[in-house]
């Protein structure tokens, strides 16, 4: 089947910005239909497909150079609605292009940035990493990504993705640091359940948004003395003693509000009909900010 006989693919300006080499190898056995908001904006052909519409030469009536200009404003289309900073540079890797990220990334215009060399516009501890993997794919052709941390904003991380373009080379940058803060949080928080779970006399528990048991780690059920399936659908306060139930009641409460995290002491009535007092500490379990449960901890 002939190329032109396929369905043209299909692309947002986005996902072509982020990888533009392999969209690049896409057009070149067929066009690309870039889009903004789910409209067709934007076609990309191979130069070779280019040839054979007999477009190179242009037909009767084409003007190149208006031809030109149009692809020219094209490809500013798509930078300019680009979320992630965009920088093009040329084999001896001075900017050849920017788009409006990168230049409020750099605190300077484009008319300032193009045509300074790479080490003009990154301190000395990028150029090492990032100059080299602009030499690489230049080298080589290939599509690399890498995380840096940023010298102009300090404390952010950017994941950077270098691949082939006209001319050259480029790089975009997408602002990465709520994932990294993110895989930090994690970490962290799978290293305190880590030695919480070998800390003799702490259980913990975590509560649905109706306040009911949603899970609970083997010490908690060791403490208590009753199955999970017991457990399951139980509210925290219903293994209290009832003296005891409304101020834990209220306690888990103000948690599922997001209030400040609580520290008080409880009774539990355990399976075997005895009481065992511990000391209860309750703390807001958030998604996307809002909250979604409590985490109550237990040391006896």
């Amino acid at each position: 089947m002939k190329s032109r006989d396929m369905a043209p693919a299909r692309v947002t300006a986005g996902e072509i910005s982020r990888n533009f080499g392999q969209w690049q190898d896409v057009a070149l056995s067929g066009p690309v239909i870039v889009t903004h908001h789910g409209r067709p904006r934007v076609v990309m052909i191979s130069a070779e497909h280019y040839a054979a519409a007999g477009l190179a030469e242009g037909p009767a009536g084409f003007d190149n150079d208006s031809a030109l200009q149009t692809a020219e404003t094209a490809r500013s289309a798509i930078l300019g609605h680009m979320n992630e900073a965009f920088v093009a540079l040329d084999p001896d890797l001075r900017i050849i292009a920017v788009n409006a990220v990168f230049e409020d990334l750099k605190g300077a215009s484009a008319a300032q940035l193009v045509g300074l060399a790479w080490t003009e516009v990154f301190s000395a501890p990028v150029q090492a990493l990032i100059g080299e993997q602009f030499r690489r794919v230049l080298r080589t052709g290939e599509t690399l990504e890498f995380e840096s941390e940023s010298t102009v904003q300090s404390g952010r991380c950017f994941g950077v993705r270098v691949f082939p373009y006209p001319g050259g080379v480029a790089a975009v940058f997408v602002n990465r640091t709520e994932e990294r803060d993110l895989r930090a949080r994690l970490d962290r928080a799978a290293a305190l359940e880590t030695a919480l779970s070998v800390l003799p006399g702490v259980a913990t528990a975590r509560l649905n948004i109706r306040g009911v048991l949603a899970s609970m780690d083997a010490d908690f059920l060791r403490l208590t003395g009753f199955s999970e399936a017991e457990l399951r659908d139980c509210r925290l306060s219903d293994i209290v003693r009832p003296a005891e139930r409304r101020s834990l009641t209220q306690a888990v409460e103000h948690a599922l509000q997001g209030d400040a995290p609580a520290r008080l002491p409880v009774t539990l009535l355990v399976k075997d009909g005895a009481e065992r007092t511990v000391e209860l500490a309750l703390a807001t379990v958030r998604r996307d900010g809002v909250p979604e449960g409590v985490l109550a901890v237990l040391s006896t």
